[in-house]
């Protein structure tokens, strides 16, 4: 009896199946948007929500989504890790530019809160595996 490879099946989604290239064009996609917005003037970039913090938090909470789909068998902590770090890296550039720390700081906690909200239900729910509930 061979494996059931479907979507909804019991088996192991192929890594080459259409959702896992979706997910992994959606992850770059993202990352590339990121990156872009941070070093296009800040004319150019499009606004989408009202406030400025909002769309760090959400641009890294869809990121990290996008990533934890595109890249299901890395290590949650390691891919927030890299996320961290990337972050970090990303606000980091604008002090050469001359920026003022304060304002990146408030940058990088509002990305940091996205990367925590999107991996917070996973937490919670290997927490909560933890416990045998009683039937």
């Amino acid at each position: 009896m061979s494996e059931d490879r479907t979507l909804f099946g019991s088996g192991r989604y192929p890594d080459s199946g259409l959702l896992a290239i979706l997910a992994r064009v959606a992850f770059l996609v993202a990352v590339l948007a990121i990156v872009i917005a941070v070093f296009l003037p800040s004319k150019m970039v499009p606004q989408f929500l009202r406030s400025h913090y909002l769309e760090h938090f959400a641009a890294f909470y869809v990121a990290f989504l996008t990533a934890l789909c595109a890249v299901p068998r890395l290590q949650l902590r390691r891919m927030a890790v890299a996320f961290g770090i990337g972050a970090t890296l990303l606000e980091a550039t604008h002090l050469g530019s001359g920026a003022q720390f304060a304002p990146l700081m408030l940058n990088w906690i509002a990305d940091i809160g996205g990367l925590a909200a999107a991996a917070a239900p996973i937490v919670v729910e290997r927490f909560r595996r933890r416990f045998h509930l009683a039937p």
